[in-house]
């Protein structure tokens, strides 16, 4: 194990943001294949992802999340990572990366908004080539309204929901929540005296032709 000291270790994503926290990692995802009337593996493969997950403080930049009409690639966020660790060595990564999912949140009226982006790729492992492309599908969040801005733009139609709770001796809390398409994320409010959150959700199909 190695013991990753965060003062030492630096973030390049969307220029001079102030990263709070960063995590990264690799998985081969083996898949062992079997028949029937043996115990025995008939073969093993590999479909390898990595995955890269920030948390900002807010604004981070905009970016477009269109679907893909075509066949070629979604655009991509370039966002690396080059720890400083003591003990076991342990590489960090770097290059292009598929945004999957975005978070805003903030709970502090007077504190700072805080935006997760979480990323994913697929990489060439052995055998198993990279995907030819990589389709971007229709995205789908939510989001508090409607004064704080959550860094979410909504596309189309949204419907909106409600939902509160209070107990005894205490401030509860009443939220409106609008949810639809998204066709872009970042940018959420830094502070400004309120409180929200969002979510969306990036779907990706890669092909390998």
């Amino acid at each position: 194990m190695g013991i990753v000291i965060g003062a030492t270790t630096t973030v390049a994503f969307q220029g001079d943001k102030c990263v709070v926290s960063v995590s990264w990692g690799y998985s081969p995802n083996v898949q062992r294949l079997y028949c029937l009337g043996s115990w025995s593996v008939f073969d093993t493969i590999e479909k390898p992802t990595e995955t890269f997950n920030v948390t900002i403080y807010a604004p981070g930049d905009s970016f477009s999340i269109p679907p893909t009409e075509g066949c070629f690639d979604a655009t991509t966020i370039t966002a690396s990572v080059d720890p400083t660790v003591c003990g076991e060595s342990i590489a960090g990564v770097s290059g292009e990366w598929f945004l999957t999912s975005y978070g805003y949140s903030k709970d502090d009226p007077v504190g700072p908004g805080q935006e997760t982006w979480s990323m994913t790729r697929w990489p060439a492992s052995g055998s198993t080539p990279a995907p030819t492309y990589t389709l971007r599908g229709i995205s789908e969040g939510q989001s508090s309204i409607p004064i704080l801005n959550t860094g979410v733009v909504f596309s189309g139609a949204t419907t909106d929901s409600s939902s509160g709770s209070v107990s005894a001796g205490s401030l509860g809390k009443a939220f409106i929540t609008r949810t639809g398409m998204v066709e872009s994320v970042g940018g959420g409010t830094l502070a400004g005296g309120e409180i929200g959150t969002a979510s969306v959700t990036i779907p990706y199909t890669p092909l390998w032709l």
